[in-house]
């Protein structure tokens, strides 16, 4: 069993792996955008929505961002669920007959 390291031991182990990797003659590039080899949509016909080309020349959306400052009156907003105590649930009491 291993003890899971800290954060700051990651991002350590990493840094001296960069080093290495670059004191080698590594080289850090950035690549252009491009697609994956198996592409695919979550659509049910199975095409992408974006082409190779839409892809490399960054288009975006044609779709509005949503404005998420709208407020509608009688929302789960305005009912109070009793603070520190939420309702829960209980189990039903099953009526015996005799």
């Amino acid at each position: 069993m291993s003890i899971p390291k800290s954060p700051e031991e990651l991002q350590k182990e990493l840094d001296v792996r960069m080093k290495k990797f670059l004191d080698k003659g590594g080289k850090v590039e950035k690549l252009e955008p491009g697609s994956a080899y198996n592409l695919g949509s979550f659509d049910s016909h199975g095409k992408p929505s974006w082409s190779k080309d839409e892809i490399k020349r960054g288009v975006k959306s044609a779709a509005p961002m949503p404005d998420y400052s709208t407020y509608k009156k009688g929302s789960y907003h305005d009912y109070d669920v009793g603070g520190d105590k939420p309702p829960r649930w209980e189990k039903p009491i099953k009526n015996e007959k005799k």
